[in-house]
C-alpha cells in the first residue's frame, strides 16, 4: 500500500449555501420558506461545531493500462474506469476517503429519538451538503498537487458512481488507510461514519483529460434524480 497522506480541514472553511441544504432537504425544486432558512442556518451552526472534517488519500502507480476497460496498479489489483475516464496516458490512481466524524451521526440520530424529526432531517441535509464541500476541497488540492507534477486530474469515480457497484469499496479501502481518520466498513461495504464519502481520482499526461467537464449532474445517467443540481443531458 502506498503512504496515505491525512488533511484535517477547519469546519468554518467549508462553504454551504442554505440553497444547497434546500436542495438536499426537499430536492432541486423544493424553496424554504424563513422559517426553514432559519431552522437551516441554525442546523448549519450546530453541525460546524461539532464535524471533524479530514481528508485522506494515496497515490496509487499505475503499472500497465488495459484499454479501454480499466488499469492495474502496482498491488496487481486491477480497476475497471468508467467509459468517460478511459484514458491511455494514465499515471496514477487516487484513493480518496473524506469524512466528517462520527458526532454528527450521533447528533442525528438523538434528534430523531428524541422525536424532533424536522431537525434531524434537516441536520442530514446540512451534513450531506457540509460532506460535499469536503469532497470538493479534496478534489481541488489533488488537482494542485497533480499540476506540481504536471499532470492533470481527472474526475472522481467510486463505489456507487454510474455503473461502479458498492461492492466495489472493499477494492478501494485496500489501497489506503483511514484508521487515522476514523473510518471503517461494515458487513455491507458502508461508510461508517455515515457521512464519508470515497472515490478513485486519476492523474495523467493528457491535458484533455481533466477534470473540466461541468458539474457532475451532467455525467450522471440518474435523469430523474430528484437532487439534480443542473439538466440532465
Amino acid at each position: 500500500m502506498s503512504e496515505t497522506i491525512n488533511i484535517h480541514v477547519l469546519p468554518e472553511s467549508l462553504n454551504v449555501s442554505l440553497k444547497e441544504v434546500g436542495r438536499y432537504a426537499g430536492g432541486s425544486r423544493y424553496r424554504m420558506d424563513a422559517e426553514m432558512e432559519q431552522l437551516a442556518s441554525k442546523m448549519l451552526d450546530r453541525a460546524k461545531k461539532i464535524i471533524s472534517p479530514a481528508v485522506a488519500y494515496a497515490i496509487q502507480p499505475v503499472t500497465s493500462i488495459d484499454s479501454p476497460k480499466g488499469v492495474c496498479l502496482e498491488s496487481s489489483s486491477y480497476i475497471e474506469l468508467p467509459s468517460e475516464e478511459q484514458d491511455n496516458a494514465i499515471v496514477s490512481l487516487t484513493a480518496v476517503v473524506c469524512t466528517l466524524g462520527a458526532k454528527l451521526d450521533k447528533k442525528i440520530k438523538d434528534l430523531t429519538i428524541q422525536g424532533k424529526i424536522l431537525e434531524g432531517m434537516v441536520l442530514d441535509a446540512v451534513g450531506v451538503a457540509l460532506l460535499e464541500s469536503l469532497g470538493m476541497k479534496g478534489r481541488i488540492h489533488l488537482k494542485k498537487e497533480a499540476q506540481k507534477r504536471g499532470l492533470f486530474a481527472g474526475c472522481p469515480f467510486g463505489p456507487g458512481y454510474g455503473k461502479m457497484p458498492l461492492a466495489a469499496q472493499s477494492t478501494l479501502f485496500k489501497h489506503i488507510d483511514t484508521q487515522a481518520i476514523g473510518i471503517r466498513l461494515n458487513k455491507s461495504g458502508v461508510m461508517l461514519p455515515l457521512k464519508s464519502l470515497s472515490f478513485w481520482l486519476r492523474w495523467t499526461t493528457n491535458p484533455r483529460a481533466t477534470e473540466n467537464h461541468g458539474y457532475k449532474c451532467q455525467r450522471c445517467d440518474l435523469s430523474n434524480c430528484l437532487y439534480r443540481k443542473v439538466p440532465y443531458l
